[in-house]
Formats: structure tokens, sequence, C-alpha cells
């Protein structure tokens, strides 16, 4: 019995966005953010530099911010950095408070060179001082939403954040005073998140009240556009009367400012490893390649193909990937395999024949990869793209479980909803005809999302649920549930809480006697029995690390589950229904898990790695 590392699937990270600072000399440089580092491309030569984050910190950015002097500044985990990108140096890398998981989620400047910044998941605003160099909590301007996600200030202390998602909201916020308030009425207070964008007054105002401003700040309160000061709404304006944004893009591949002169950004890829330019006039593509070195993409679930081979994708970036254990070849083919994959993962996987189905965050998509068939990618008629996106939705945009039905011809799917939404649904797809249905979680368990799958001997889907919202909006309910579905005719025959204390029911297989094996968020094993609606068997597993996503198998040759928990390699016999743990592996394990004859295979960050059940 052996651990083995295969290796590192996908040497590759994903931009998190990038900013264009331009210093009082005219000199440009790109700085394009990644977990753990930052890439500073000067776009007139190509040069390209790689500054690590200090101490060896390896966190996730949101966003980035360019000065109007040309320093970087941008928020990583905990840490708040200020970085000259000339001098390829980190001024400031200072700690945010605790209690935010991500403290740099939205930026704004005021006329004194000020940095305001917002974190996730407490909205709580920052101030920093460069001439000082601290960092000052100012506290939780918002008590409800999670998603600060845009900022602007106006040149009276005023600092204005729109948050969301469940419930949008726009706060002005006085610096003076410390004192808030919100902008929106509750009847605009809808799915989403407010709107607030920052102009400049770059040149002699007309309106004589503006002459002595430098930062304006502008609002969409509705359908109307609105320019705040003193944080009240001082007039009303057209959409072109607003100024055009100074971001670029979307999500990741969000840029802050863009170039002075002949050439502007139009693209940037850390996945890719390009920087893409166009000239203004000419209209010319240049680009500009991106070496760094990095510890590689996380993985995301494995899933063993009906041709023996084990397929995954790794988390931002997104990159299929395929290894042959015959020949222990590990191939990346790259992020244009699965459409729309530039980001997120494939996140659960069932297999009907000799098609691989697979569902996506984000959107809820669901590919479908003939495994005996080439793979055809971009470009390639839609008729013959293999991998195919055959459908999506919203209301399982994070997708947890798939399941393929027996009788040959439907895949189920599931897990939770889109940002601010409580309760996600189960989709049905049938496969000949490519018709989809979608059953609400008011047509399953009311406002729980559906993340664990199994079908049951007899034809219906065993769920499992879960309460948590991670799109930001609050739970409802309180008691996680098991139901029994006849998804043929849409009911849900049986709704079971076995526990009133779990949240979460995050793993689920039916053996061959009928009993619902679970695993729960909590990392409790529970085996409950339909037909006496009881609990047959509970054992805490905590001491031995926390749920693994996909992280258990039945094998029914050895009558028994094999299964990873993030600090153990375990079987449940059966008969005992007794977990034992068989060995702690070398490194946490992050995702999970095929078992391909007597070999089990997980991946731990970055790297693939096997464990052999074998004695010789």
């Amino acid at each position: 019995m052996s651990f083995l590392d295969l290796g590192i699937p996908v040497d590759a990270v994903e931009s998190r966005t990038a900013a264009v600072c331009t210093n009082p000399s005219g000199e440009s440089r790109v700085v394009i953010a990644a977990k753990g580092f930052l890439l500073v491309v000067d776009p007139m030569t190509g040069d390209c530099r790689q500054a690590d984050f200090p101490e060896g910190y390896a966190e996730y950015p949101y966003d980035t911010f360019s000065s109007r002097d040309g320093m970087l500044y941008m928020g990583a985990g905990t840490m708040f950095y200020a970085f000259d990108p000339f001098r390829l140096d980190f001024v400031d890398a200072l700690r945010a408070e605790s209690q935010d998981e991500l403290c740099g989620f939205s930026y704004a400047e005021n006329e004194h060179g000020h940095i305001y910044m917002a974190s996730y998941p407490q909205c709580r605003l920052y101030r920093y001082r460069p001439v000082e160099r601290d960092l000052i909590p100012l506290g939780q301007v918002d008590t409800e939403q999670k998603y600060p996600s845009h900022m602007a200030v106006d040149s009276h202390g005023w600092v204005y954040i729109g948050t969301g998602t469940a419930r949008k909201n726009m706060i002005a916020y006085d610096s003076i005073s410390g004192t808030s308030h919100s902008l929106l009425p509750d009847d605009l207070r809808t799915t989403g998140i407010g709107l607030v964008r920052q102009g400049y007054r770059l040149l002699p105002a007309s309106n004589p009240s503006l002459r002595h401003q430098t930062c304006l700040a502008y609002a969409l309160i509705g359908k109307q556009w609105v320019r705040l000061e003193r944080g009240i709404v001082v007039e009303n304006l057209t959409e072109d009367q607003v100024p055009a944004s100074l971001y670029i893009g979307e999500s990741f591949g969000k840029l802050h400012r863009q170039l002075p002169g002949e050439w502007e950004v139009i693209r940037h890829s850390l996945s890719e490893r390009v920087l893409e330019l166009k000239h203004r006039k000419a209209g010319q593509i240049r680009t500009i390649h991106l070496p760094y070195v990095s510890e590689g993409a996380s993985l995301s679930p494995l899933f063993l193909g009906p041709d023996g081979n084990i397929y995954g994708t790794s988390n931002h970036p997104l990159h299929f990937f395929t290894y042959d254990p015959e020949s222990a070849r590990l191939d990346n083919l790259g992020p244009h395999v699965i459409e729309d994959g530039s980001g997120g993962n494939l996140a659960a996987y069932t297999t009907q024949g000799e098609l691989i189905a697979g569902a996506s965050y984000p959107g809820g998509r669901l590919h479908l990869y003939h495994t005996a068939k080439p793979i055809q990618v971009e470009g390639s008629p839609v008729e013959l793209r293999n991998p195919i996106c055959v459908t999506g939705h919203i209301e399982i945009h994070r997708p947890r479980c798939a399941v393929a039905m027996s009788e040959g011809e439907h895949i189920a799917y599931g897990g939770f909803p889109g940002y601010g939404m409580v309760g996600g649904g189960l989709c049905i797809y049938h496969l000949p005809t490519g018709e989809d249905t979608l059953i609400p979680h008011t047509g399953l368990i009311p406002h729980q999302s559906t993340v664990a799958l199994a079908e049951t001997l007899d034809g219906y889907l065993i769920g499992g649920t879960s309460i948590e919202t991670p799109g930001g909006a609050d739970p409802v309910s309180h008691t996680a549930c098991l139901y029994r579905l006849d998804w043929k005719n849409r009911a849900v025959l049986n709704r079971w809480q076995p526990r009133s204390d779990i949240r979460e029911y995050s793993l689920l297989l039916i053996d061959a006697m009928g009993r619902i094996h679970t695993l729960t968020s909590s990392s409790e094993y529970i085996v409950w029995d339909p037909a006496s609606e009881s609990i047959l068997c509970e054992e805490n597993l905590s001491m031995w690390g926390t749920i693994v996503r996909s992280g258990w198998q039945l094998d029914e040759a050895d009558d028994c589950i094999y299964g990873v928990l993030s600090e153990a390699v375990f079987r449940i016999p059966l008969g005992s229904l007794k977990p034992e743990r068989i060995a702690i592996p070398p490194q946490p394990v992050t995702s999970g898990f095929v078992k391909r004859g007597d070999t089990l295979f997980f991946a731990a960050s970055t790297h693939l790695w096997s464990y052999s059940l074998s004695k010789g």
C-alpha cells in the first residue's frame, strides 16, 4: 500500500483582474493579479516581471485598483497591498481584520489620494492613507448584504458603496461623521447589486457648483442615472451625461483604467499566458507572451470515464485534463475544450454509455463528451463539437451532483442557485431528444438545494439537500432533508429529516439493501433506512478531516464503500458499517475520488495523487 504523486495536471493560473498604472512621467505598466503574485508588463517593450506576494502569502485577489499617480492597490485574503509597479516594490503589506475573508472587493480614491476599500462578506469599509501608511477600519456599512461590488467617492468626504446580492443596496457613508444611510427605497431593493460609478473632473467645469470638485459620484437608482453629493441625489442625468466606467471587461477579465497613447489593452489571460493590445487607429493586434512560475491550478472532482481514463478540470482557470492509468500519461487539453469554460470548473459528473456528462460552474451548464469520438473545440461546426454544452440553468448555478438513470436515456443534476437566490433546482435532461425539464426547489424541498443524488433499485431518485446559500442570500430553512422523488411524474414521495442539526447531506450512496448512506458537511456518517424510517448507524468522522466533494464510491465487488476526507483514506464494510481509516494522505485531500481496480485517485490542491490498495 503506497501513495504516488502523479504530478500537476494544469500548470496555469487565472487572471484575477488587471490594472493599467501610469505614473506622472507618462510611463505605463499593465499589472495582472494572480493567486500569490503580480505580473508586471511593460506594454511598449513586452518585458514581463513576476512579483510574488511578501512572505509567500498565496491567497486569491478579487479586484485590482490603479491610483491616479500610478500605484497599484489590491486585497488578497486578509492582506492589503500597496505596490509600486515601476520599482517592483511592495510598499506596504497590511493585514485587515480577521472577520473578513477578502478585504479588497471594491475600491475608490478621493482627492487626497486616500484609498477606500470594502470587504467580503462583512461589507466592512477601510481607508488607506499612503503618506501615513496606515489601514484604518471604518466599520461595517451593510449588515445584511455580503458583496460590496461597486464604490465611488465625492469631494465632500462621502463614500458610496453598491452592495448585494439578495437585496441590492446603495450605501452613502460620511467619512467625517462615520454615519451612513441607504439611498434605495425598499421597492428597488430587488435581487442584484447596487451600481455606483466614479467620475473625475479633468477639465474646467461649465457648472459653477463643480468647479472645486475633483471626485464626482454617480449612481443608477431604478432606471434613472443620478449624481450624488453629500449623501443625497443632487441631479438626474441621462445615460449619455454619465462618464464611462473606468473598468472594461467582465468578471476576472476586468481591467481598471486604460493605456494612454496609440495602444489599448483588449484582453489579458494568465490561463493562456497572453496579453493582447490593439492599435487604436490601425486596428493592429499585438500579443505579448506572459511567462510566469506557479504551483498550478487546484483540481476539481475526478471522474472515471467509460474508457477507463480519469477525467477532471482545474478550478479558476478551467482546463480539461485526462490521465491514462495504463500509460501513466497526463494530458492538459487546455481552456477551450469546455464551452464558455474560461473560469469555474466541472463540479459533478455521471456517465451514460460512452457519454460523460459534466455539470459546470458558473451557470449550471450541462456538457456532454463522447469518449469514443475525437475532441472538437471552438471553431468546429456545432454538430461536430465534442464536448458540447446542451443546457444551463441559473437555478443550478453551482452544480454539486449528477446521476444517469438506469433506463439509459435521462440524466439528472442539481446544485446551488445563483447570486442572491435561495433554493436550487433539479434538471432532468433527455439525451435522445434534448428535452430539458427543470424542477424548482418549490417542487422538491422549498428553500433548499439538492447537492447529492442517487438512484434506487426501483428507479426513483434519492436526493440530499443543503440549507446553505453560497450566493450571498441568508438561509431560510434550518434542517437539511433526504427525499425520494418519482422523477418521471415530478412528485416527491417522501421527505425525511434524520437529524434536526444537519445543515447539508453532502454525499449520498444507496446499497443493494436500499439503505441510504450519507456524509454530512460536518463529516458525520449516517445510514438511513427508508423502510423503517430510522437511523441505522451514525458516526462522527470529523477527526479524519473535512468533507471532500465526490469523496466516496460504492464498490459492490468488495462489499464496501471507499472514500476520502481531507486527512484520511477510509473504507466502510457494508456488513459492519464501521468506518476504518486505512491511510493518512501525505497532503490534505481537496477533491475526490475515483477507484479503478485496486488504485484510488484523488486531488491534493494542484496535484493528482494515487493510492494503491495492493499489499505487494
